[in-house]
């Protein structure tokens, strides 16, 4: 009897021990899908879920605030998810708040992170549909990692190529590698440094003189200071135009004066012109000649007339005792 009370106790122990855990089980399983609470239902669409399911949480801020209620395709772009929110995260959640598919951890179940957008809006209402972030595929993510790897091996075999010709004798790094070369680059940018000093001192000399011609320092500047120069410049070349309106006038004058000799006006012009002058001329010298060998010739006859002769010897007599 005792053995048969004995197991009766052990088995309604067992069956209470079960209920409780059923029971701590099916709260913990509720719980966890807002079985038993005030709850909020929006959606959004997405173009790609990356393997969303149902009962997939939820999350708002790092935080799990609800789970996915139903993913549905609509259409071949457009997959809606349906997600069940806390009551008590309603007020944190905004219209405009933009909904994207993650995955829980590196390699964890995919899940939905609602964040919230820095513009003001209305808090989140039953049935709205939030806005959705184009997942990044997994599939795409390895394409895009593939042409990435392929350019870098490009990249990587040109870079061997180059450091291959740097360390070649005949290269741009044995000539940066010359110490005589870094002494001459030395040198030069001593020299460039020398030139830069006496281009600054010869630019404050400029300056220097610059601004003695400005303040009429020197005869330079006396002459670029100098107020009056200008007029006594203008009044000069009124003079010169002057000058150069009477040398006009005296060369239309001559001008006029020649052309009337060529023409044969006036006594020079008719002495220019008149082709028997010379011959004229030429005939009278020869008569002048002529008479004056005759009046050689009278004079010579008169030496010896009687009135002349005795006047003669006296001159004689007188010229050679002298």
């Amino acid at each position: 009897m005792a053995t048969v009370n004995f197991r009766n106790m052990r088995l309604g122990a067992f069956i209470i021990i079960g209920t409780a855990l059923l029971v701590t089980a099916l709260y913990l399983i509720g719980n966890k899908q807002n079985l038993f609470g005030s709850t909020v239902r929006i959606s959004a669409q997405f173009h790609n879920v990356n393997g969303l399911m149902r009962g997939n949480n939820v999350r708002f801020g790092g935080i799990d605030v609800g789970t996915v209620e139903s993913v549905e395709i609509i259409s071949d772009t457009s997959v809606n998810v349906v997600m069940v929110i806390e009551k008590n995260i309603q007020q944190f959640i905004k219209k405009n708040a933009i909904a994207s598919v993650g995955t829980d951890g590196l390699m964890g179940n995919k899940l939905v992170n609602i964040n919230s957008s820095v513009e003001d809006s209305p808090t989140v209402e039953e049935g709205d549909v939030l806005k959705s972030l184009k997942p990044i595929e997994m599939d795409e993510m390895v394409r895009t990692l593939n042409v990435t790897n392929e350019n870098i091996k490009v990249i990587s075999g040109n870079l061997r190529t180059i450091t291959d010709k740097i360390n070649s004798k005949n290269s741009l790094w044995s000539v940066l590698m010359d110490t005589v070369v870094a002494e001459n680059v030395k040198s030069s940018l001593v020299n460039i440094r020398l030139m830069s000093n006496h281009a600054v001192s010869i630019t404050g000399d400029l300056k220097g003189i610059t601004y003695g011609m400005k303040n009429g320092k020197g005869s330079i500047g006396a002459l670029i200071t100098d107020t009056t120069l200008t007029s006594r410049i203008n009044q000069t070349i009124v003079k010169l135009e002057m000058f150069s309106d009477t040398a006009a006038i005296i060369s239309g004058d001559i001008s006029g004066l020649v052309k009337d000799l060529k023409q044969g006006k006036g006594s020079m012009g008719v002495l220019l012109n008149d082709t028997t002058l010379v011959h004229n001329l030429n005939t009278s010298i020869k008569s002048i000649e002529s008479a004056a060998g005759n009046f050689d010739q009278n004079m010579e006859a008169l030496k010896y007339s009687w009135p002349f002769k005795k006047y003669y010897n006296k001159q004689k007599k007188t010229n050679s005792k002298k």
